[in-house]
């Protein structure tokens, strides 16, 4: 390639990342954990991953801390295992521990027990969607 050539594709390139903008960059980079809770919390869809070496199917309920330095999920165990008792049921998950975590396409109605007021997470940064009130 000449030099001519080589400045035609520098600027091609330029041209591009400046079109796709801060937003097209952003769009390439993976979501965290968190970000992935988030997005589940919102559109209220199962999620499921590996934690303490077991697989998980949880609905999720809030994202907060579960100490002063330890972001946790809340959520409903719909299937998967566990160390301490079988599923269905409350449990709390630490982010840091999680792992593979994917949203799945099954959605979920909040559950009619969940109660933020009682949560041991302090403070809860996001919870599940409400459901649309009928009008």
């Amino acid at each position: 390639m000449n030099r001519r050539g080589f400045l035609r594709a520098v600027g091609a390139t330029g041209l591009l990342l400046w079109m796709q903008g801060p937003a097209g960059a952003m769009a390439r980079r993976p979501k965290t954990t968190a970000e992935l809770v988030r997005q589940a919390l919102k559109e209220r869809c199962e999620v499921q991953f590996n934690y303490h070496g077991f697989p998980r199917r949880v609905e999720p309920h809030a994202l907060g801390h579960a100490t002063a330095d330890r972001t946790a999920l809340l959520g409903w165990q719909v299937s998967g295992g566990s160390a301490s008792e079988p599923p269905p049921g409350w449990r709390t998950f630490v982010l840091a521990e999680i792992g593979e975590l994917q949203l799945t396409r099954q959605t979920f109605t909040p559950r009619a027990d969940y109660h933020p007021e009682t949560t041991k997470l302090k403070p809860i940064e996001a919870e599940v969607a409400a459901e649309p009130r009928a009008q």
